[in-house]
């Protein structure tokens, strides 16, 4: 079977794409603090402006591609059940060690806050799907903080934290963050059983207490 092989054009089109992705994170591992642009981009890419707008017409649109670059770079993912949230933890914390010139440059980036807000909008429905089992008898405001708190330990930020104030090492911080979540879904389950136990039935609580007088 011949491989596809795409018109000169398009191929360079792709090609000029992928240069623009490549110079945008080698600003943000080589100067983070730096203001990021499209001029920047294009001024280290040795492009004119109007080439990278061409390609990311917007803000919005560049630091999507940048965030999933970085992403793909620094093994970020998320787990898609109950099971792998625990687990997931200590592995990509191990990922984050690996890559950590990345992760910190990251998150000194002049524009941390919009490649995590990229970030958590994948994170968070993950989350939901994930654990899904465990918060439909919670309230909404009790699901909304259970997944805000994974989220937040399922993070760069906490890794740094672990890292940086708490002076973990090596494996420690991956074994930290997988043990904070599973305490985490440990109370929320207990919260789960509390909430189902005191939805029972009225029918059911008004036999229940008919049999127990039937007893007496």
């Amino acid at each position: 079977m011949k491989a596809t092989v795409l018109p000169w054009r398009e191929r360079q089109t792709a090609h000029t794409r992928e240069h623009i992705i490549d110079v945008a994170k080698a600003l943000l591992v080589q100067a983070p603090t730096e203001p990021f642009s499209h001029e920047k981009v294009a001024l280290a890419a040795g492009l004119g402006a109007r080439t990278v707008y061409r390609h990311f017409p917007s803000r919005a649109d560049l630091m999507q591609a940048l965030w999933e670059r970085v992403r793909a770079d620094s093994k970020t993912r998320f787990p898609s059940n109950e099971d792998e949230v625990v687990s997931f933890a200590r592995t990509q914390f191990n990922e984050f060690n690996e890559r950590e010139g990345l992760v910190r440059a990251s998150l000194s980036f002049s524009a941390s806050t919009e490649l995590r807000a990229r970030g958590s909008l994948e994170g968070r429905p993950a989350f939901r799907r994930s654990l899904a089992h465990i918060t439909k008898h919670l309230p909404a405001s009790e699901q909304r903080r259970l997944i805000a708190v994974c989220l937040a330990i399922y993070s760069a930020p906490f890794w740094q934290l672990l890292r940086d104030r708490g002076e973990l090492a090596g494996d420690e911080p991956g074994e930290a963050a997988s043990w904070a979540l599973m305490v985490v879904l440990e109370a929320a389950k207990a919260g789960t059983l509390r909430a189902r136990t005191q939805k029972v039935p009225k029918k059911e609580k008004e036999h229940g207490r008919r049999s127990r007088h039937e007893e007496r």
